[in-house]
């Protein structure tokens, strides 16, 4: 059978033509495990549990939706969730320090977990070596390594290290080694915090954050300048002490302030910057479309589907073009 009661856990060991859901009262008080160590596991439909562990190779059409934890152990392949993550406790990405990907992390293709759709938890997230192609809610975040597409809304504190991010808003946000802004949107109440990065192989990584419009024209969706092949322009540097400036901003609706007046906040600008608008402009509208394609391509005519994605691609960087490819079914 797919899925079976082992002890204390409902376990999917094979592939699921619908959802996995309690199918008694007494399934509700039992974690559920989704074990892809030995062959590759496919939900086609969604997936709830008390608490829920997704183990291997795993692949999962519907939402997941997580009454406690979320606990993802890739264990060297691949996680695929096409709609999305709801977590009502916490997050947490596991990776094998042992591993290669654990200190360079280069390019998507090389990502352990790949997520289509909105992460939203009622606590913590921690991501390693993922690629989002939405948004991430929660209390805490810790990206290590990872692509967000969308905007990490945090309520407290959110820590980005190695990583690429289209835009934050928070309470207070870390910079740890070389990280990306794809677009020049962040926000926090205290002022950002620039850090190295320590590898597990105990390379040091100096603090360093780009603009990726600026150097899109190279293909990479995470900043490399750390590899001595890898040469940015200075205009592509995002400074602290420029770029980042403290004036009133108009209330954030998605952190609930509710609050009449403006507030004192530490917002990305780059107003002052001197650049080629036409070539920023068109780096803004290539992503805005790899976005638009990705969560439309399940409503368009299925005929076309191949053929829109073929329109798409043509603007996009063989990455992006991946990233893409990659969560269109």
């Amino acid at each position: 059978m797919a899925v079976q009661q082992q002890g204390s856990n409902i376990v999917v060991s094979a592939s699921v033509a619908g959802s996995v859901f309690p199918t008694s009262e007494k399934d509700t008080i039992f974690p559920v495990l989704v074990d892809g160590s030995k062959n590759l596991v496919r939900i086609e439909g969604a997936l709830y549990g008390r608490s829920v562990e997704l183990r291997g190779q795993v692949s999962i059409h519907g939402p997941v939706v997580a009454r406690g934890d979320l606990k993802i152990n890739h264990q060297g392949q691949k996680i695929q969730l096409f709609s999305g993550l709801t977590v009502n406790g916490s997050l947490n990405c596991h990776v094998d320090e042992t591993s290669a990907l654990s200190g360079q992390f280069d390019s998507v293709k090389s990502a352990s977990l790949i997520v289509k759709g909105d992460i939203a938890a009622n606590q913590n997230i921690s991501l390693k070596n993922a690629v989002v192609f939405g948004s991430i809610r929660a209390v805490n975040c810790t990206l290590e390594n990872t692509l967000v597409i969308g905007t990490c809304i945090i309520e407290e504190s959110l820590t980005l290290r190695m990583s690429s991010v289209g835009g934050y808003a928070a309470r207070d946000v870390s910079f740890e080694g070389s990280c990306m802004m794809i677009h020049a949107l962040g926000e926090s109440l205290n002022r950002p915090r620039m850090m190295p990065f320590e590898t597990a192989q105990g390379q040091i990584i100096a603090s360093d954050i780009r603009y990726y419009p600026a150097i899109r024209s190279q293909g990479h969706l995470f900043n490399l300048v750390h590899r001595p092949e890898v040469q940015y322009p200075d205009y592509s540097i995002l400074n602290e002490l420029s770029d980042w400036v403290e004036s009133p901003a108009t209330p954030n609706a998605a952190l609930e302030e509710w609050h009449a007046e403006s507030l004192q906040k530490w917002v990305l600008s780059i107003g002052g910057r001197i650049g080629d608008i036409s070539v920023i402009a068109s780096a803004i509208e290539a992503v805005t479309r790899m976005l638009k394609c990705g969560f439309e391509y399940e409503h368009y005519h299925p005929q076309k589907r191949r053929q829109i994605m073929t329109s798409v691609t043509q603007s996009l960087t063989e990455e992006e073009a991946w990233t893409l490819d990659t969560v269109c079914l």
